[in-house]
């Protein structure tokens, strides 16, 4: 496989991260707190990056396959891979289906939801086939608009005159607990959800800037995703945050300029499409390399094709509604992201171990 660029990857690490979170009121359970609820996780966070980037620097250029192998040895690293494959391809379900819904019920209210999910798993496949680099190569494209769109959103959403810099407060009025109750699900979704890189990292060509790279992507992120829940709780409230199901969108639809500057909705739906997809396609390239590496294959190209075609028949007959997949994603979805976010810890403290076991004695001792 050809070897993308730093820049790429700080590129499809903002995608990811911001892509569709952006589109929900993070750790709203907390009320006007959600913010410090942003800013824990986030930090937390960097602490689950800075493991994931400690793997390329002990294994440089070695794929997850191979790192497995050298810690585990085979016998116990199949049956993780495989684990890790199908959780990935779990999370693709899920954000699969709910952006094909998102776009149903904004955009193409009249089509069917099934010809939607076709039609966007069709494009995604075709990307993915051709080759990481070339899809690393569209977030080089699509991302400076999809910042640029996001930028406009927000500095009109400053004239509109329903900013209430006061839904705010109070600042921890009931204390840290709802705070600490949120936390786990933020940590998990998005900054949990980054263990997917682990799968592409051998694909950077300066594995010594990787942990930089990834440090100010995440970075970045995370400031946007603060400025965007700051922005709803303030538009909306946190009451109204936390009853829709798309609190972004409903703050779009508040901007009204002298009846000019309105009807803004179609670059939020773009932001959704952009955010759907690249959260969709990094899982299921995933999902799509550890199937291959099971196997103790190069290609995964048969494997995007044949499990990019299921998906949408796979998640038509998991989720019957939004409601459920939603509900289902934070009562079961929250704890399988934080287990497998959380064992690459205990995969580098095994190496760790193992390589101080290994390690000669110091003369003197």
């Amino acid at each position: 496989m050809n070897r993308i660029s730093n820049i790429q990857l700080f590129l499809l690490i903002i995608s990811f991260e911001v892509g569709s979170t952006t589109l929900f009121a993070l750790g709203i359970g907390a009320e006007q707190n959600a913010w410090i609820v942003i800013i824990i996780a986030f930090l937390i966070g960097l602490g689950l990056l800075w493991v994931y980037t400690q793997f390329p620097r002990y294994f440089p250029h070695q794929n997850f396959a191979k790192i497995l192998d050298e810690i585990l040895g085979k016998k116990l690293s199949k049956p993780l891979l495989l684990l890790f494959g199908l959780y990935f391809y779990s999370q693709a379900s899920h954000n699969f289906y709910e952006f094909g819904v998102l776009i149903n019920m904004t955009a193409l209210p009249s089509t069917p939801l099934a010809v939607i999910l076709l039609l966007f798993i069709f494009v995604t496949i075709y990307i993915l086939i051709l080759g990481f680099e070339v899809f690393a190569r569209t977030a080089e494209i699509l991302m400076p608009y999809f910042l640029l769109f996001l930028s406009v959103l927000y500095l009109v959403t400053l004239f509109t005159g329903e900013v209430d810099i006061n839904s705010l407060q109070p600042i921890l009025g009931e204390g840290i607990g709802l705070v600490l109750k949120e936390l786990p699900t933020v940590i998990a979704f998005p900054f949990g959800e980054m263990v997917v890189f682990l799968m592409f990292f051998h694909l950077i060509q300066d594995h010594k800037l990787i942990r930089k790279t990834a440090f100010w992507g995440l970075s970045v992120s995370g400031l946007l995703l603060l400025i965007s829940l700051l922005f709803m709780i303030a538009v909306l409230g946190p009451e109204l945050a936390s009853k829709s199901e798309v609190p972004f969108l409903e703050m779009v639809l508040t901007i009204n300029i002298a009846e000019i500057i309105t009807n803004l909705d179609s670059l939020a739906v773009f932001l959704m499409f952009i955010g759907g997809f690249y959260k969709t396609a990094l899982h299921l390239f995933g999902f799509s390399l550890a199937i291959t590496w099971v196997f103790n294959k190069q290609n995964p190209k048969w494997v995007i094709i044949i499990f990019g075609l299921l998906l949408p028949f796979y998640s038509l007959q998991r989720f019957p509604g939004l409601d459920y997949q939603r509900w289902l994603g934070i009562e079961n979805g929250i704890y399988s992201i934080l287990l497998f976010s959380f064992l690459p810890v205990l995969l580098l403290l095994i190496w760790v171990v193992k390589e101080k076991k290994k390690s000669p004695p110091v003369k003197g001792e």
